[in-house]
């Protein structure tokens, strides 16, 4: 096609647009990479440093190659779409991560500090020597580009390769640091080997998903999404059975700060101890047993499809499941009482118990998976991915084995991950992801769902934490003797405080729309906090805040006192996480939250079509305002201490941005919107100078709202209005196997 003069200025004018922004975007980079700073007498130090001439060579470098990967974008996207290349971006991804975000060496550091500590090392083994080297990158780099090979070619020859290079990758990563530990001596629970191991093992899952790819696999969800069906329940019988392996061979299992004894060593620790005989025969010879029966069933039934071979792999993992934490329960006790130095109960456990209770979990999830398939019979098997018919994308779309597998999983690490984190990182879980996560499920109802833009949402917040404190005799205000509560009972009298705030809110102010609505909100806000803070005597207590018992749960056998610990109250709100999250996904496809729908495209078309928008936008504030209650509860009874200053616009702005960053309109994508905005300003402090760390969560979010505004995890409408509907070519037929036919 030939180009006219006039359209070859425009695109000229365009290129040199671009180039300049992203020139311009690696000198930003140069400045923000790395640890120089500045002084209070000399500011220009830290511009100097981060400006040196060879190092600003390779950012500017960086900049150009981001220029030619967006002008090639059109290129490449038709190879970013085929089977495989999404699971090397995610391997690639976790490869990166391991080896330059995490620690391999809790002595040393990262993989850069062990590389230069190994290096000014003599005698350490060949092994180790080797991979703590520019090799272990070079390693990496080329996994990705035998991967990214096999899925452009579409070729079952590098397919194979890229599978057999990076398990063996994976095993000589994990082999080296073992190595490492064992010469250097010290005790060690660094996370970067795993992260790592697991990178490898993701670019092997894309080098099999793209030997078997065909044409009919348009995408790499199709692909993935076929071999999941293919054999329902094997790929978490198989992260089930890795991760029972290390659970059972490697991992702390008590006193990992002291003696850090693995499974063998527990079982000698502990013998002769007073353990109860079932923890006693689970530590000799029970578990492993439980553990090899529940591993080999569910691959077993799995691959083979053997229904009842399937259900057995179910209730020996359960089993397994239960006799594994009432093992650690009684470790935990007994550990306590007759070892006092190797720390109060349930803090002197490693991470091995709780990593082999999320293999039972997985192998109990591949045993439902695989036993409840609809039309599978005992020994039935039917031909490879590559042998398929079709069927209609609406079908494929819907991909309800990866969502499957994918829930299976959360639950696995939600229920059984945070008990082996170190206790800051639960106090980080407990007091800032879990209550924002809630406050963000409330918000998304308001401005995701109904369309109505609320900068006071966080005074909700507090009026449930101060409803908390007046209900438990906390406040210079007495409730009566009747009405004097445990936190835990407050729970529905803080709702229905919220609710009715709501409501008094929300009556007179949602006539109006857009902006004037936003400032209303934003002055009610501003509004509780100021009366929180000039009502010392009377009321509230003023700026000095109230101070909240913590709850205590006496029923029958189950005594649980709150406050000891992070824990208890992690799985307090992941139950009641859990129910408003249900509740909200009944009330999504819901006539109301299709009337919400409604109301956020087109208010005036909603009520031209009968819909009672006053009415649905006062109960989603008021059903948004409840959820906050919910969540002013927890934080209350939490933190035991509070006071107005933590009622901030500023705070009701950062929920928002939640909810925006996740995905407006997504329960799934507001979670994890929460959840990575809260937890990065943590992870960021130990990767980059403290005062940096909110320039680069602005960096993260500002580069989300440019090339994906929808948000990380969309909801389909909200897609469908920022991206449009799905092209032509996605609506042709996709891949099932062969015997379902049309």
């Amino acid at each position: 096609m030939n180009t006219s003069p006039a359209q070859y200025r425009v695109r000229t004018r365009a290129l040199v647009r671009r180039l300049t922004a992203c020139l311009f975007g690696g000198f930003v980079a140069a400045l923000m990479v790395g640890p120089q700073e500045g002084s209070q007498t000399d500011f220009g130090l830290s511009f100097h440093e981060a400006t040196r001439p060879i190092r600003l060579l390779v950012f500017l470098s960086i900049g150009l190659v981001v220029f030619g990967l967006v002008t090639a974008w059109p290129q490449l996207k038709s190879q970013l779409d085929k089977p495989g290349s999404a699971a090397i971006g995610a391997g690639l991804v976790l490869i990166v991560t391991g080896m330059g975000l995490l620690r391999w060496y809790d002595p040393v550091g990262k993989l850069g500090a062990v590389d230069s500590a190994v290096s000014s090392t003599s005698g350490a083994p060949p092994l180790v020597a080797a991979f703590f080297s520019p090799a272990a990158w070079a390693l990496a780099g080329v996994g990705a580009v035998v991967g990214l090979a096999a899925v452009a070619r579409r070729s079952r020859v590098l397919g194979y390769v890229q599978c057999a290079l990076s398990v063996t990758s994976a095993v000589i990563a994990f082999v080296a640091h073992e190595q490492l530990v064992h010469f250097a001596g010290g005790i060690d629970h660094s996370l970067g080997v795993y992260a790592t191991a697991a990178g490898y093992l993701v670019l092997a899952f894309a080098g099999v998903v793209a030997a078997h790819a065909t044409a009919a696999h348009r995408s790499t969800s199709a692909g993935i999404e076929q071999w999941l069906t293919w054999r329902p329940g094997l790929v978490p019988a198989l992260a089930g059975l890795a991760l029972g392996l290390v659970a059972f061979a490697q991992a702390a299992w008590f006193a990992p700060l002291q003696a850090d004894t693995t499974f063998a060593g527990t079982g000698d620790l502990f013998s002769g101890a007073g353990l109860p005989g079932v923890a006693s025969a689970y530590l000799r010879w029970l578990g492993p047993v439980l553990f090899g029966i529940a591993g080999v069933a569910a691959v077993a039934g799995s691959l083979f499809r053997l229904r009842v071979v399937s259900w057995c792999a179910l209730a020996g993992a359960a089993f397994g499941l239960v006799l594994t934490f009432v093992t650690l329960y009684h470790i935990a006790e007994t550990g306590a009482e007759v070892g006092p130095q190797y720390g109060r109960r349930w803090a002197n456990l490693g991470a091995g118990g709780w990593v082999a209770c999320i293999a039972f979990f997985l192998l109990g999830v591949a045993g439902l998976f695989a036993g409840h398939r609809p039309g599978s019979h005992d020994g039935e098997s039917d031909a490879a991915p590559s042998g398929i018919a079709v069927r209609s994308s609406d079908e494929v779309r819907e991909r309800p084995a990866t969502r499957g597998t994918l829930i299976g999983l959360a639950a696995a690490l939600v229920l059984f991950y945070p008990p082996t984190l170190p206790s800051n990182w639960q106090n980080v879980i407990v007091t800032q992801i879990a209550a924002y996560l809630l406050l963000a499920v409330g918000l998304n109802v308001v401005v995701g769902w109904a369309g109505l833009l609320d900068l006071g949402y966080i005074a909700f917040y507090g009026i449930g934490s101060y409803t908390t404190a007046y209900l438990t005799g906390a406040l210079p205000l007495k409730p009566p003797g009747w009405l004097h509560f445990s936190p835990l009972v407050a729970i529905p009298f803080a709702i229905a405080a919220c609710l009715v705030a709501g409501v008094l809110l929300g009556a007179p102010t949602l006539r109006l729309r857009g902006d004037y609505l936003a400032i209303v909100t934003l002055g009610f806000g501003e509004i509780i906090q100021l009366v929180a803070i000039n009502n010392p005597h009377d009321l509230t207590g003023g700026p000095i805040g109230p101070t909240v018992p913590h709850p205590v749960i006496h029923a029958g056998p189950v005594h649980v006192t709150f406050g000891l610990d992070n824990l208890p109250y992690w799985y307090l709100l992941l139950a009641l996480l859990v129910i408003v999250i249900v509740l909200f996904a009944r009330l999504e496809g819901s006539r109301i939250g299709r009337a919400w729908a409604a109301i956020r495209e087109d208010e005036v078309a909603a009520q031209a079509s009968g819909v009672r928008t006053t009415r649905l936008k006062l109960l989603a504030f008021a059903i948004g305002a409840s959820t906050s209650g919910v969540a002013g509860v927890f934080f209350a009874t939490q933190v035991g201490y509070f006071d107005p200053s933590q009622f901030t616009l500023q705070n009701s702005i950062l929920i928002l941005a939640y909810v925006v960053f996740g995905g407006m309109g997504s329960l799934v994508g507001t979670l994890v919107g929460a959840a990575v905005l809260t937890w990065l300003p943590y992870f960021l402090q130990s990767q980059v100078p403290l005062q940096d760390t909110q320039m680069w969560i602005g960096a993260l979010v500002l580069a989300m709202m440019i090339f994906r505004p929808e948000g990380l995890i969309p909801a389909r409408r909200r897609k469908a209005e920022l991206s449009g509907l799905e092209a032509a070519a996605d609506r042709e037929v996709g891949a099932v196997p062969a015997r379902e036919g049309i």
